[in-house]
């Protein structure tokens, strides 16, 4: 893959991501720059000066405000990439194929090495209390914002509030393919400047 294609397949990563809206009142983790608000918020679309402007110009809408449970104001103007999805207790309950967290790494590693051909990433799975997690870090290269339109699809989908399941992928392991729903609770992500 070319340097131009790899830019090419970050933007249209980055223009999918953006297409798969949030329904307002999702149940979300916030992980953005505020970190004294770190948590679970609601979303619901941002209703700023900036987004009610480029809403009336008829464009879409890209930014979020967050909201307690119980509906009192939070932040707004949220990226979409400090936001993550929590998937509902029922549908965490559900049967369902599950591809455990060492085989979710194994297909995050090869699709960043698709995206970003030049960089060196280290995917690690957690351990402990932290063995559902799966820790990213990388040298220089792409940014956090672009790295994480990569890893977002495997921690939830994007449709309505009460259905946010990661989509199934399929990843070959030592021979063996493994095909199921993206089982981990995050993805961390560290980028050190180079």
């Amino acid at each position: 893959m070319t340097h131009d294609s790899a830019i090419r397949r970050a933007k249209q990563l980055n223009k999918a991501y953006r297409d798969l809206r949030l329904s307002p009142g999702a149940r979300v983790r916030y992980h953005g720059t505020v970190r004294e608000l770190h948590g679970q918020w609601t979303v619901h679309p941002c209703n700023c000066h900036e987004c009610t402007y480029k809403t009336l110009l008829g464009l879409r809408a890209t930014r979020y405000a967050l909201r307690t449970a119980d509906g009192q104001p939070g932040l707004i103007h949220v990226r979409h990439t400090s936001v993550t999805p929590v998937p509902t207790p029922e549908e965490l309950g559900q049967a369902g194929i599950w591809l455990v967290t060492k085989y979710v790494a194994a297909h995050l590693r090869k699709q960043l090495r698709e995206t970003f051909p030049g960089a060196a990433f280290s995917v690690r799975c957690g351990r402990g209390k932290k063995s559902w997690e799966i820790d990213v870090s990388w040298t220089g290269g792409p940014s956090e914002h672009d790295v994480r339109v990569v890893t977002a699809p495997l921690l939830a989908g994007y449709g309505t509030p009460d259905q946010c399941r990661p989509r199934p992928v399929t990843v070959t392991v030592a021979g063996r393919v493994r095909h199921g729903i993206p089982r981990c609770s995050a993805i961390n992500l560290v980028r050190v400047p180079g």
